[in-house]
């Protein structure tokens, strides 16, 4: 059982599985996105309001979801955000419940359109820095690290329920991923476990460095060994379908998207595990730390009193 299929499992609501893809993976998803029938409505009901002042229309699937939809025009812009499928496939992959994300091609015109998660609210109106957002927020982080996604706040984190009432945070907005950068734009503090960023005005994370501290790796261990499980062969196949007729070269920038996945994977999974220990291994440092630190305190007494 892989991640997604864990995640399916773990909600156990056949109606957000099947609304969310999750009964497919990442291939099959994309076979499904491209060739839903959509149609826009004259309706904005579906659309959130902060979606509607932005420019976004209103668009119901042949299953009578609702999607929310923005024109695009220029072939370099569609380009981009067929490309920023990749983050929303990449989530779906590694079992990170993420809202579909794709180009649809309407009316001879395309559109960059996004499924609405319905019943939701956002995470600000949840106290995330408790179980059992935190985790999942710490989780997240190598999500949006791999992906060069700068941009990530409140706004971008919904939280729905299952039927059971057992709460799940969905991610949404993957417009500011980059996955064509060929360098490093964020990079792990050597020294002590944190993260030096290229774009300084946006956010990687909702959560602060000193909210990983006294972690051990199982906290990140499913999602570090997913993505290292994702087939190099898997993502060619994706990103040679989600370039071709857009790009000059679809096989070169094909490879440069894979070989730009495979080093940032590699990157941040020798990082979390250079920063991060066994629980066992962690557990025997607080100990020495706390008996260290009993010590310190008995040579303080001693000498007070000599």
């Amino acid at each position: 059982m892989d991640e997604r299929e864990r995640l399916a499992a773990e909600i156990g609501d056949d109606e957000v599985v099947d609304y969310f893809y999750l009964r497919f993976g990442a291939e099959q998803t994309l076979d499904r996105l491209e060739s839903l029938a959509v149609e826009l409505t004259d309706s904005q009901d579906a659309v959130p309001f902060n979606a509607q002042v932005k420019g976004y229309f209103g668009a119901i699937d042949e299953a009578g979801h609702p999607w929310i939809l923005k024109p695009a025009t220029d072939p370099k812009d569609i380009l981009y955000h067929r490309i920023c499928t990749l983050s929303y496939l990449l989530d779906h992959s590694v079992g990170t419940l993420s809202a579909p994300t794709t180009v649809f091609r309407i009316g001879g015109k395309f559109w960059r359109a996004t499924k609405v998660v319905r019943h939701a609210m956002q995470i600000s109106s949840y106290d995330y820095l408790q179980q059992p957002f935190i985790d999942w927020l710490r989780a997240d982080l190598v999500n949006r690290w791999v992906s060069f996604d700068e941009d990530r706040n409140p706004n971008n984190y919904l939280v729905i329920h299952n039927a059971a009432g057992k709460p799940f945070i969905a991610a949404i907005d993957f417009d500011k991923a980059d996955f064509m950068a060929t360098q490093m734009k964020i990079t792990g503090n050597p020294d002590k476990f944190g993260w030096h960023r290229t774009e300084k005005t946006r956010f990687l994370t909702l959560l602060r460095p000193e909210n990983f501290e006294g972690l051990s790796i199982e906290t990140f261990e499913a999602r570090l060994s997913a993505f290292m499980a994702i087939p190099e062969e898997s993502v060619a196949r994706i990103t040679r379908r989600l370039v071709e007729g857009w790009s000059d070269d679809p096989s070169g920038l094909s490879a440069t998207l894979v070989a730009n996945f495979v080093a940032r994977r590699n990157y941040v999974n020798t990082y979390f595990r250079s920063m991060f220990k066994s629980a066992s291994e962690t557990k025997n440092a607080c100990n020495d730390n706390d008996y260290s630190m009993l010590g310190a305190s008995f040579v303080a007494m001693y000498n007070g009193k000599k």
